[in-house]
Order: structure tokens, then sequence, then C-alpha cells
């Protein structure tokens, strides 16, 4: 799927072009990266294929050191004056920019071989394979006996290209590539409308996914939410949390409030927190970036060149490693994680290393199935995600569940609308009463089981 006219050793060529060329200039440290994405995405509207988006791009990031200051510069046109450009405007910002305290670049390190990360199989799929595959998503949407539709739906294949060059002995390439899906949909009967709901797939084994019943899965969660019903008043503060609601909003805060960036600026609860309890005992959170089942966070090196590795954050409950880069690790004698960041998503090239997140974030099973927390129910809510507001600083949070499902003497008795819930992260991690066997990969980022928890404020919105 890669533009031919690019490869890797042209890349990794004129990357050392660049970071030459800045060092020549008189810079204490330069550093190149790349980053190309070429993404093939077939679109879904209603029950009907809607259009075909083919699009690649590439662009270099420059970044050099210069007395103690930062410059950054990007462009997307990949010749060498152009590059030469690029640089002088990075060492122009350097030269007016404040000093960076313990401000550094990573040097050179052997880097993890991870088998499967690129899939042939993957980069074989063209337009018109992926035609079919809607097709075959689609046709029991269109079969529904309600009338179910998607919005903003699409499948897409997507290869990336990485790599980084820098002045201190730094040469890192890889290149991967994914098979994802996610349908946004809703059903409706007669005058009866449900509220949407999402289903996804992440994949870098194409054959994996059966098509015709993620399709399926569409129509049943579809169709569920056409017989909410509105409570009066429910009492229970007993929430099962699944999929999108572990990502919002408890992935996101723990990834953040373990990042040193945060801790440094005091953004974090657990600044002060390491070595403590932060969790209920059967608690486990580890970064797991070498593990293909980890999804989009699979990778060999980080945004600044320095190898991943397995991070074990938080073990039994207790908060064993906070995570980190080339420059907060400088400003504490420690040394980086392998988590720099240059953003979630979109081109990386555009951005320098600023952010500091799990690669593969990882909630590990516990030893309940999904039955047994329902079971183990008297009264409570068990749902799929959460829509509103959250604050990773505090851990606070409050919005709209979606998905949500009444849960009553051990049995899930009906679907459930206009349901608010309230809380904060930190405390719901202390009040955590069963941890499901089987893990998801949530938004191709996530994995974990589903978590029941006690203390939650719920309420209704008659």
């Amino acid at each position: 799927m890669t533009e031919e006219i690019y490869t890797k050793d042209s890349l990794l060529e004129l990357a050392h072009f660049a970071v030459n060329y800045a060092t020549s200039k008189g810079v204490q440290a330069a550093e190149a990266f790349f980053h190309s994405n070429r993404r093939l995405q077939i679109l879904a509207e209603g029950q009907s294929i809607a259009n075909e988006r083919d699009v690649f791009e590439i662009g270099f990031g420059i970044r050099v050191i210069k007395e103690e200051s930062e410059g950054f510069s990007y462009t997307n046109k990949i010749d060498k004056k152009d590059l030469e450009i690029c640089a002088e405007d990075a060492i122009g910002i350097a030269s007016v920019a404040p000093k960076k305290e313990g401000l550094r670049f990573p040097f050179a390190s052997d880097y993890p071989t991870i088998e499967g990360l690129y899939s042939p199989q993957i980069s074989a799929i063209e337009t018109e394979e992926m035609v079919t595959k809607m097709k075959e998503i689609l046709a029991p949407i269109k079969e529904a006996k309600s009338n179910v539709n998607a919005n903003l739906s699409n499948i897409a294949i997507e290869e990336d290209w990485y790599g980084i060059v820098n002045s201190l002995g730094v040469e890192a390439f890889r290149k991967s590539n994914e098979h994802s899906g996610v349908f946004f949909a809703a059903a409706r009967d007669g005058d009866k409308i449900g509220s949407f709901i999402i289903h996804d797939f992440y994949t870098r084994n194409p054959s994996s996914i059966d098509l015709a019943k993620f399709g399926e899965e569409v129509v049943e969660l579809a169709e569920r939410n056409l017989n909410t019903i509105v409570l009066d008043s429910i009492d229970s503060d007993i929430a099962i949390f699944k999929k999108g609601a572990i990502f919002f909003p408890l992935g996101i805060v723990i990834s953040s409030a373990v990042g040193a960036h945060n801790v440094q600026q005091n953004r974090s609860m657990w600044k002060d927190k390491l070595a403590d309890t932060v969790a209920v005992d059967t608690f486990n959170f580890i970064d797991d970036p070498h593990n293909l089942e980890r999804g989009g966070g699979v990778k060999t090196f980080d945004d600044e060149g320095n190898a991943t590795q397995k991070n074990t954050i938080i073990q039994n409950g207790i908060l064993e490693n906070f995570l980190f880069d080339e420059l907060r690790a400088s400003r504490v004698n420690a040394v980086s994680t392998g988590n720099s960041s240059r953003g979630f998503g979109g081109l990386k090239f555009t951005n320098p290393p600023s952010n500091i997140m799990p690669n593969a974030p990882t909630i590990l099973p516990g030893d309940m199935s999904e039955k047994e927390m329902i079971e183990d129910t008297k009264m409570g809510i068990i749902f799929d995600r959460f829509s509103g507001s959250f604050r990773t600083e505090n851990g606070m949070f409050s919005g709209v569940i979606k998905g949500a499902q009444l849960v009553k003497d051990g049995e899930i008795a009906q679907p459930l609308t206009n349901i608010t819930i309230g809380g904060n992260v930190f405390e719901v991690l202390m009040n955590i009463v069963g941890l499901g066997k089987e893990t998801d990969l949530i938004n191709g980022f996530v994995t974990a089981p589903p978590i029941k928890v006690k203390g939650v404020n719920i309420s209704t919105q008659k």
C-alpha cells in the first residue's frame, strides 16, 4: 500500500541529511522524524456504501537543541532543499525559545523485534476487496426486521512507516499495518427510534474477523436500544463498566496519572503515591507494547527513538512505576521508559514529542465471568459507553451512559435510557468488587476486562 517512490533507505537517507545539515549549523543535537500514512477507507451511510477514500500523506519533523533551548519545525515536502529550510526554521525557533531544564535526546539502543507487526495479507487488500467486505457487514443490516441504519461508519486498512535519526547515533525504522472498522448505528421500528450504538473491530489478521457476524452484532445492539425504558428512580450504586465506558473515563484518567510530565507539574493525583496502594489488590495495570494482541500501541520504539519495554505500573493495587520520556527522566536522574508520544493518532511528524502515555495500556483480567458479575448483583446497571465530562487531574466524571441495562436479582432485566452516572476514577479503583476473566481491545488501544464497582452515583432523568 505504500507509495512506491519512497523506500526505507531513501527516507532514512533524507533523515540523516537533515540531521547532518542541522548539526553543521552549530546546534548541540538534532533529530529528524518521519511518518507516512496510507489509509484506504470504505464508508457506509444508511444501509449502503457511501464513498471510498484512498489517502497517502508523508512528512518530516526536525527538532534541535541549541544552548539548552528546543526548536521544532515540520514539512510535508520531501526533498533536500525543503529539509534544509525546515532545519533552518527549527534552529531559528531554538534561538529565541526559553531554556528548558534537562533537555536531551536519547542515545542509540537495541530495538526489539515484533513478529506480525506488518501483515503482507493486509498490504495486499485493495479497493475491490474492501467493497466486498463492506457488503458482508451490510447484508445482515439490510435484512434486519427493524430499520437499522449506519451513520458515519467505515472499514479501513491503514499502513504506517515511522523513522527517526538523531545526531547521537539513533537510527530506527518500523512499518505496521492494521484492519479496522467502526459502526455507528441506530434502529427504528415504526415510531420507536433507538439511540446510536458503537461497534468496532481492530486486527492485524483479517481472517480472524467474521464480517457477517460483526454485522449481526451491529443489528443486535441497535435493536436492543429500541426497547429501552426510563426508570422513575434507581436505588443502587453498583455499576459494571464495559468497553467504551472503560476507555472513557477510566483508561484515559489512569494513563494520564502515571505520566511523569503530569506528575512533575502537579497535575496527577498520584504524584506522591509511588509504592502506595491506589487500587484494590486484584487490580493490575501494565504497558504491554510487544504483545501483538494489544492493538495500535504495539511498537518497537517510542516517538523520540527509545526502545519500548513492558512496564508494570500498578501491581496488586500498588503503584509501582511512573512512565518517562527523556526530558522528565533527566530531571529526576532516571531513564526513559520508552513512552514519549507526539500525540494520540493523526500524523505524528507535525508535533514534537511532548506527551507521555502508555503505549499499550492493559488492565489484566480477574477471576469472574461477566455472567458471574451479573448473578452477584441484586440491583445495578451494566453499560457500554460514557458520554460526558471528566478531569484527568482529579478523576472527577459525570455524564450520560449509553447501552445501559438494568441488572435486577442477578439477571439483566431491561435496557435503559436517560441514566446518568458520576464519581471519581481514583475512588472507583478503590471500590472495585469484580474484574472479568475476558478482555476486550477497546478503540484499538486499551485492553481491559469488564469492571464491577460500587460507590458511584447513578440517577435517572425522566
